[in-house]
């Protein structure tokens, strides 16, 4: 591996500065060299020649920036017209130019760069820089095969494929001794050549496609040595599939640092590969000058860019979720100095947290700082981070979906801006179900905007941006990382609408009956669920509100065998909205309702009227239970419109009811916990009752089960 240092020798051997040159200089050297080889040219073709290459390319872009809804046979055009003899492009300052010359595109200012890395001390060096460029080396690296020797011809093909809806190659396998099942997904037509990690590999070290500063940071800190389910999700990171990981506990954090390790590996290759071009491009200016290469000689290609420097962004549901995300980057990335790292502790972190007496997932889903409303961009140079960069001058950009929308759609703005997010190729929503009972909404609305076609140019060097990205073809290539401790169909929709020409895997944890979570509760509560019928996913709901207004609300304070204690646990607070109303305008039961909106004196007074008797059946919101986890006392029955999604809810409300047979307030065999489900439900249901007995619930005969 070859180093750079910050000067470099001359030809006489003796040491000189690093020239600067732009695009504008070598066509000035292209054009004395022409003049010196050919004096007799004739002055109105070299006054023509210089009029066209003396437009300003900050100008250019932006006058050729597409308007209207085909964008992508705009910037063809522009293409076409940055590589041609113009006649509309002229009479420009060659002045401005050559202040713009120093800009590199997607926030890559080349003299900030360099001024910012000598600024940390002289003489240190960037990785792989002058490194010989072995195509067959660069082949077997999965950042290169991805997203620069990728053909266009291939993922046209790959578009046109999924455009037709054609089916994709799945197939299924087991990882980690039978814990989890991997659904892999492949593209339709022929296979997308990434290069697979050897089997027999174990260790971090093995990973020659890792940056070393990356490595060496992360087996500072953690072991080297990878459990196969570790290995198997690095393997498909490094692949830059899209991956969707149901974590399947709070305690498993192991994921996270691979995820950060490969946002860390991908930017630095990013920055690696830009500054090495850079490198190229100088010598090759050099070159022209000092008469090494003729002057006519074609300047290299170098497409290894987007539209704009970010390149990864990560949601996270909490500013304590950021801070312990950020200071695992700052781990891994090697950085010795971190810009506005006092102000960013100041604003995400916070000690302390919830009651001990709360359950440990919740302990750990709010502990610190909770709010949900930040979004902050990180800058990493050679040995530096810095903090609150802003947003087109970043790396990663992390933030909450709430946050994130609020910039993209403000409303107080009269122009929206979207462009920091064209050119993402790493997504990563991590604590997804955390996500999910704030509001889903918000992270639809950042999946509208992201790898859409910006509307300025923002200094963008076309011929340095990756011809994929002109076409308006990023979202191919995008990397989508999903990562929960379940799975939804909210969460799991992230993963179907992607369509990434390296394909995608879904992780899904394996539960037995034994496993199941109905049976942790240590006291046998009657158990009953009850199935109603449902033509399709679009009526299920419908279909349920009828099954319950008709069937169950009729018969279920003679089924109870109380007077009261009956709590109806509603998931949905549309679902919710629309039982209180029927019951309160046409049935005679003496109920009251709390949900995530009530205020603290309604909730604390119903829980109290409640347990107390006064109130005979109570309505309850889940999002209320996930914000608050209320013990809720007095409870004899339990109805459950919909399968909780998340199945620790479910033990909970067992525990409700075995609280009070534990006060002998209730009989255990007169109690019990009733689910309403359909076919529909399998996936939430089959967290409950595990693998084995949820396809039997949903396609049996029988409409009924009861469980102890």
């Amino acid at each position: 591996m070859v180093k750079r240092t910050a000067q470099e020798p001359s030809s006489n051997g003796t040491k000189r500065p690093r020239q600067k040159y732009g695009r504008q200089e070598l066509r000035q050297i292209k054009r004395t060299t022409r003049r010196d080889k050919e004096p007799e040219a004739n002055e109105e073709g070299d006054a023509h020649h210089s009029e066209v290459e003396s437009k300003e390319p900050q100008e250019e872009e932006a006058e050729s920036v597409p308007a209207g809804e085909d964008k992508r046979l705009a910037y063809n055009a522009l293409l076409t017209l940055l590589k041609s003899d113009h006649p509309e492009i002229r009479n420009k300052s060659a002045k401005k130019a050559k202040e713009k010359e120093s800009e590199d595109i997607a926030g890559f200012n080349v003299e900030e760069e360099e001024a910012e890395d000598d600024a940390e001390g002289e003489g240190s060096e960037v990785e792989d820089v002058d490194a010989e460029e072995d195509e067959d080396i660069l082949s077997k690296d999965p950042f290169e095969s991805h997203f620069n020797l990728v053909s266009e011809d291939f993922i046209e093909r790959k578009a046109d494929a999924m455009a037709e809806k054609k089916p994709w190659h799945s197939e299924k396998r087991k990882v980690a001794n039978t814990i989890y099942t991997a659904v892999s997904q492949t593209p339709p037509g022929e296979e997308f050549s990434v290069p697979k990690s050897n089997k027999s590999q174990s260790h971090l070290g093995q990973y020659h496609s890792i940056k070393r500063r990356v490595g060496e940071a992360f087996l500072k800190n953690y072991s080297g040595d990878l459990k196969p389910l570790d290995k198997t999700l690095l393997d498909e990171f490094l692949a830059y599939k899209d991956v969707m990981f149901p974590s399947k506990s709070y305690k498993n954090t192991t994921y996270q640092r691979l995820y950060a390790l490969h946002v860390l590996n991908h930017v630095f290759k990013t920055r690696d590969r830009v500054m090495k071009n850079n490198e190229k491009l100088k010598k090759f200016l050099e070159d022209v000058r000092e008469g090494r290469i003729d002057g006519a000689t074609e300047e290299p290609e170098l497409r290894d860019q987007g539209f704009t420097r970010p390149k990864a962004l990560i949601l996270l549901p909490t500013r304590n979720a950021a801070y312990e995300l950020v200071e695992l980057l700052i781990k891994l990335s090697g950085c010795d100095q971190q810009e506005n790292r006092k102000r960013f502790k100041q604003e995400f972190y916070e000690p302390g947290g919830p009651s001990e007496t709360k359950p440990a997932d919740f302990k750990e889903m709010f502990k610190g700082n909770s709010n949900d409303f930040f979004s902050i961009g990180l800058k990493f140079t050679r040995k530096a981070l810095k903090l609150y960069s802003s947003f087109y001058k970043s790396d990663v950009l992390i933030a909450s979906p709430i946050g994130l929308s609020m910039i993209l759609e403000d409303p107080k703005q009269s122009k929206r801006q979207y462009d920091f997010l064209s050119s993402i190729e790493v997504l990563v929503i991590d604590h997804a179900n955390q996500i999910e009972m704030q509001n889903w909404d918000h992270v639809n609305t950042v999946m509208k905007y992201i790898n859409k076609i910006p509307k300025e140019s923002h200094g963008a060097d076309f011929s340095r941006i990756r011809m994929w990205a002109i076409n308006d073809r990023s979202s191919l290539l995008r990397q989508t990382l999903v990562f929960s401790e379940f799975t939804t169909p909210v969460v799991n929709s992230i993963l179907s609408k992607s369509q990434n020409v390296a394909g995608k895997t879904r992780y899904k944890p394996e539960i037995t009956t034994q496993t199941c979570i109905m049976n942790s509760i240590g006291i046998k509560i009657k158990q009953i669920f009850q199935r109603f019928e449902s033509p399709d996913p679009v009526s299920n709901y419908e279909a349920r509100f009828k099954f319950l207004i008709n069937s169950v609300l009729p018969s279920i304070s003679k089924q109870t065998s109380y007077e009261d204690g009956l709590l109806i646990y509603i998931p949905s607070y549309f679902d919710y909205v629309r039982i209180k109303s029927h019951m309160k305008q046409n049935t005679k039961l003496n109920f009251g309702s709390i949900d995530e909106y009530s205020s603290q004196s309604r909730v604390t007074k119903t829980r109290h009227n409640f347990q107390t008797g006064k109130i005979k059946v109570m309505l309850y919101t889940e999002r209320l239970h996930h914000f608050r986890r209320f013990e809720i006392a007095g409870v004899k029955t339990v109805l459950i419109y919909e399968p909780p999604s998340n199945p620790l809810f479910y033990k909970e409300l067992l525990r409700f009811v075995a609280k009070s047979v534990f006060k002998e307030e209730a009989d255990i065999d007169l109690s019990f916990v009733k689910t309403l489900y359909s076919k529909w439900d399998a996936v939430a249901l089959e967290r409950i009752v595990g693998n084995e007995r949820a396809p039997i619930l949903c396609n049996s005969v029988n409409e009924t089960y009861e469980f102890r």
